[in-house]
């Protein structure tokens, strides 16, 4: 309603008014806070949890921890391989070469993506002290031939390598860098710009070129920082990749499972539901022994029953091999993991451990 000023002027407003301002000022009024709940995952501090314990963690090492080495794992260098380099001059061929730990480099029809980018010699803040690699990366950053899309699981050293990070962004301006929620501002404080970086969390979907991405739950944790308060204050996870088959009729999926533990299995088995048949995946199958780890790591059994229950038709094994984390022989996760596919079934074309710097051809 328009109202004259100089016909009905504010002292006959606010004398018209006060009763009502009196009753509203003495009488007791609720607000309401429309808030939205936060997901189950997210704690009120802002740091994260896992979700999926409704039952304590299955644990499976495949081994009695009282037979168990009592040294961490002791290092020494596995062979690297070459050969299927033509591979990656076929714009409609796929594949993907191991460079070692959970780094993958997977070239998809053209379209160049790494997993968990680590190249560099220690596992740790300083380039000096730490987990040292036992194995020199497979591949070298400068002799692949092109890297669009990065993707990272969690914030632990042995995954998200500033060194590495940065020598991609340098050397391809346009990559992007897909993370979980709050791993953008370490990105960032490195200076990657913050339009090349795509940040999700569990069950979020972006595009990135001829790519569907969503950033799946894993039963893990993060910690980057010296402190306790630093424990699961970014997010951890996993990766669906989808990419519509050359003619269009069909979707391509890859799983990227980070690094994971089986947890109650329930995150699994619904990744399962939304998704499965999966074309590739790629899980983790060391760093296990003796049991306690098993709340962080999934021993090759574990591993094996995701490739089944996911319905997998290949999956390649990671994060073994590499760094030497905890009391598992080095020969161990691919000793067990054949044992595994014995048990299951599984033939041993259809759960792959590649030798460091080895190509193997997808979607055959």
């Amino acid at each position: 309603m328009y109202v004259d000023r100089m016909r009905f002027p504010f002292t006959k407003v606010l004398s018209a008014s006060l009763p009502a301002l009196l009753f509203f000022a003495c009488s007791s009024v609720e607000i309401s806070h429309n808030t939205v709940p936060l997901p189950s995952h997210h704690l009120p501090n802002g740091h994260f949890e896992n979700t999926d314990d409704s039952c304590p963690p299955i644990r499976d090492t495949m081994e009695a921890d009282s037979l168990v080495p009592k040294f961490r794992t002791r290092m020494y260098r596995l062979p690297i391989v070459r050969g299927n380099e033509e591979l990656w001059q076929d714009s409609t061929a796929s594949s993907a070469a191991w460079i070692g730990h959970s780094t993958y480099y997977i070239l998809w029809r053209g379209y160049g993506i790494l997993t968990d980018p680590m190249f560099s010699t220690y596992s740790s803040p300083i380039q000096l002290v730490g987990p040292k690699r036992g194995t020199p990366p497979g591949r070298s950053l400068d002799s692949l031939p092109n890297v669009n899309l990065v993707i990272v699981s969690h914030d632990h050293y042995d995954h998200l390598d500033r060194t590495s990070i940065v020598k991609i962004f340098n050397r391809w301006n346009n990559v992007k860098f897909a993370v979980p929620l709050k791993v953008a501002a370490i990105l960032e404080s490195w200076g990657i710009p913050s339009k090349n970086i795509i940040e999700l969390d569990w069950w979020e979907s972006a595009v990135a070129g001829p790519l569907k991405l969503t950033f799946v739950p894993a039963h893990h944790t993060s910690r980057r920082g010296i402190f306790a308060s630093s424990a699961k204050s970014t997010l951890w996870g996993g990766w669906i990749l989808e990419r519509p088959t050359e003619d269009s009729l069909h979707t391509t999926k890859m799983w990227f499972g980070g690094d994971l533990a089986m947890g109650d299995g329930s995150y699994y088995k619904e990744i399962a539901e939304r998704f499965a048949p999966i074309d590739v995946s790629f899980l983790p199958i060391g760093s296990y022994k003796p049991s306690r780890y098993t709340r962080v790591h999934a021993s090759p059994r574990q591993a094996a029953q995701l490739h089944l229950l996911t319905k997998s038709k290949l999956s390649l094994a990671m994060h073994w091999g590499t760094f030497g984390f905890v009391y598992d022989r080095l020969e161990d996760p691919p000793k067990d993991l054949a044992r595994a596919r014995k048990e299951l079934g599984i033939p041993d074309t259809a759960f792959y451990v590649p030798k460091h710097g080895e190509i193997v051809p997808l979607f055959r």
